[in-house]
């Protein structure tokens, strides 16, 4: 019966002390170490304080790397020059000039339903971006708190697009409006002074 009996919690034993090569395992790199090499002498330092200015001689210099390399150039081979087209310049001149029209006090933003803040950059949050493989090209407009229901029917009316192709996430509330409209909507909220 005596043998049956056993601690319950033999986790809870105590346990040896570390080994003493464990304890200088940890302890070699102590700041207390270093008071008892006080008097040991850095032979590195001392020599580099008592070099001479010539030091390294030019026999241990290396040599430096040449300008140009010369091990990649082909002489069989002539080089070829390839002009590469630039860039096309997107035309974003089709934006219409919503910012010469001057609009009512009830016009501007305060005074809206809704309201678009700026992005931590200072710029409007409108978004393009393509999905399935660049075949659907869609503009998102993020950012709206208030009334997100009146900005769509704003953006619909001001873009002339059916209401299926101008719709509201109404999850992330953000619009989403099919096509490339950037331009058109950010001189929009300019005129709003948003």
């Amino acid at each position: 019966m005596a043998a049956a009996f056993q601690p319950m919690l033999p986790f809870l034993r105590p346990m040896a002390p570390p080994k003493p090569a464990t304890i200088r395992h940890f302890l070699r790199f102590s700041t207390t170490s270093g008071l008892r090499d006080a008097g040991a002498v850095d032979r590195n330092l001392i020599a580099s304080q008592t070099a001479s200015p010539s030091y390294p001689p030019p026999s241990l210099k290396s040599i430096p790397r040449p300008v140009k390399s010369h091990s990649s150039h082909r002489t069989s081979q002539p080089t070829k020059v390839r002009n590469y087209p630039d860039r096309v310049k997107q035309n974003t001149s089709q934006a219409p000039s919503i910012e010469a029209q001057t609009l009512s006090v009830d016009q501007v933003a305060p005074n809206l339903p809704y309201f678009v803040s700026r992005t931590p950059s200072d710029e409007y949050p409108v978004y393009q971006e393509k999905k399935r493989g660049g075949n659907l090209r869609q503009t998102k407009v993020k950012k709206i708190s208030g009334s997100i229901d009146a900005l769509r029917e704003a953006l619909q009316n001001e873009l002339a697009v059916p209401e299926d192709q101008c719709v509201i996430n109404r999850l992330t509330n953000h619009v989403i409006i099919k096509g490339w409209h950037k331009p058109t909507i950010d001189a929009y909220l300019a005129a709003r002074k948003f």
